[in-house]
């Protein structure tokens, strides 16, 4: 047991930096994330093993076989180090002192913070066999929610992977003003939330190169272009601070809530990779048709609760993607069937 708990440890402990490694210099993911929980707790059980036959170890050091004042200086000194030296990492880490900044300045997140989407406070999403559902609660009560019912082109087994189910379809839902400008996003696939670029059926591709409406109303927040380019001229607010929730209560001009959604893989007859570049319908391989688009006003002044989003357009071929909606869907084909219905509820105090 000793041999098995020894090497066991020494496996899973190779593992554990492993994955911290990637959840400190790499984008975020959850498969990662699983792997760094599920090691660590496994790092947990073999240490409590490891140290349980080793018990004898501590009293013999702390005791010792001299009782005089120069053995308890010394046992004073072998606690005492240890105990200082994790009891101040300990405060550093809470109160940020030095080198906790130092060190966290070199992670992706610090590096990419203006570029990494995460929902405001009170946004829950459930992702269903045959539905999407998300919930956008404000602090006083008020309360956005929609349900995606997926259409026969979308395939369910798409949103649960398995490691030999491929790229997941990216979603992007977010509200904007009359006027076109962002007030929040609500939600965007993993992927696309936490890096400009990655790895999405088997190819290296741009967010913009998925969901490009999404992408260029995300540079307001951002306050970085599509293509890598400071906007200087909108800038960002600090820490992404749009929010839905004024817009609920006092808004006299009412907004859209959008949804941009686009699956891998689904190329056409018109739009595909296998055309010259400046072809109208051409787009990368792995992506096949654009993004397709649906959006649906929201009036304070009715007094309706309900809402259906309308299909609107698509997000163009990967010679377009200006982040203008393309309302001619003519060439389309499957990509209209991904989604039977967006409803919306909202609910006001």
């Amino acid at each position: 047991m000793k041999h098995y708990v020894n090497f066991a440890l020494l496996f899973a402990f190779i593992i554990l930096i492993g994955s911290a490694f990637l959840r400190f210099f790499e984008p975020f993911s959850l498969a990662t994330t699983r792997v760094h929980i599920v090691f660590g707790a496994l790092v947990l059980v073999l240490v409590g093993l490891h140290l349980s036959s080793r018990i004898g170890y501590f009293s013999r050091r702390l005791n010792g076989k001299k009782a005089n004042t120069v053995a308890r200086l010394d046992a004073l000194r072998l606690v005492a180090i240890p105990l200082l030296t994790c009891g101040y990492l300990l405060f550093a880490s809470l109160l940020n002192w030095w080198p906790v900044p130092q060190i966290v300045a070199l992670g992706y997140e610090s590096k990419n913070r203006a570029a990494i989407f995460r929902p405001e406070k009170g946004t829950a999403i459930r992702a269903l066999e045959e539905h999407t559902q998300l919930r956008r609660q404000t602090d006083e009560d008020a309360s956005v929610f929609i349900e995606i019912e997926w259409g026969d082109s979308f395939d369910p087994a798409a949103t649960f992977p398995s490691p030999f189910s491929g790229a997941q379809p990216q979603i992007a839902i977010w509200a904007e003003s009359s006027v076109g400008a962002l007030i929040e996003t609500f939600f965007v696939s993993e992927e696309s939330a936490f890096s400009e670029s990655f790895e999405w059926a088997g190819n290296e591709r741009r967010r913009v190169d998925i969901l490009p409406i999404w992408r260029h109303q995300f540079t307001l927040a951002s306050g970085i272009e599509p293509d890598g380019d400071i906007d200087t001229y909108s800038g960002a607010t600090p820490e992404h601070s749009f929010s839905i929730a004024n817009y609920l209560h006092e808004d006299p001009n009412g907004f859209y809530i959008s949804v941009e959604i686009n699956v891998p893989n689904d190329a056409n007859e018109f739009f595909h990779s296998d055309q010259p570049e400046t072809e109208l319908g051409y787009t990368h391989p792995g992506i096949g048709q654009p993004s397709v688009f649906y959006s649906a006003y929201i009036d304070p002044e009715s007094s309706q609760k309900y809402f259906l989003m309308e299909f609107v357009g698509h997000g163009g071929s990967s010679s377009q993607q200006s982040g203008e909606v393309y309302y001619d869907a003519s060439q389309l084909t499957s990509a209209q069937n991904l989604v039977e219905k967006i409803l919306i509820r909202i609910e006001r105090p």
